[in-house]
């Protein structure tokens, strides 16, 4: 496959992923909803960021690392599964009792930070590369190079799509903020990550 058309292929697949709910697009949905635009956006930037390190790994030839060894992938994905039923669980939580404001600083990191590692923690981002790269890269000696390419447009694709979530959700939740339909919204994505955790939790590698 000429490089070109692998581009463009992979740019297509790209967006058709980056459009699929999954952890990155509810904690985005969930930060603009509750904080505005600028705390989606910082969720956006915390998931574009963790994209870094997949493509460090795939151009040190490291990512296979994670499913070569057993033992590493579950500590990984049980890290993952805990770590996204404690989002859901604050999310159930802050629509029960909604939460006294805390101080600004924190606020703005907390976003970037759970972004970061909620994409980190997420042993089946590596997985999907390690399945659908070797496709578009070939076998040359340049085959991480194009994949670190080919991974920087996947992350370039979903941040766009997910900075499009946060601002669009970051609008409308002034409109619907303190509402009861608002908590009840809170909750449905607390129950989602929750949801997510499980599936994560109990899937084999």
């Amino acid at each position: 496959m000429e490089l070109s058309t692998a581009i463009l292929a992979w740019t297509s697949l790209a967006i058709v992923v980056a459009v699929l709910p999954g952890p990155d697009v509810l904690l985005v949905l969930g930060h603009a909803a509750r904080g505005g635009q600028r705390a989606g956006l910082l969720a956006v930037a915390g998931t574009t960021t963790g994209g870094l390190w997949y493509m460090l790994l795939c151009g040190f030839g490291f990512l296979s690392i994670l499913t070569a060894s057993p033992t590493l992938y579950a500590v990984v994905k049980t890290g993952g599964a805990l770590y996204l039923a404690y989002l859901g669980f604050n999310l159930i939580r802050g629509a029960i009792v909604p939460p006294v404001k805390s101080d600004t600083r924190r606020e703005l990191s907390t976003p970037f930070r759970q972004g970061l590692l909620t994409n980190l923690l997420n042993p089946k981002v590596a997985l999907f590369y390690l399945a659908a790269l070797p496709q578009f890269v070939g076998h040359g000696p340049a085959a991480p190079y194009i994949g670190m390419g080919l991974i920087a447009i996947h992350y370039a694709v979903g941040g766009i799509w997910l900075s499009l979530l946060a601002l669009g959700m970051g609008r409308a939740s002034g409109l619907v903020k303190a509402t009861r339909a608002w908590r009840w919204a809170e909750g449905f994505l607390g129950a989602a990550f929750m949801g997510l955790a499980g599936k994560l939790a109990l899937e084999r590698n």
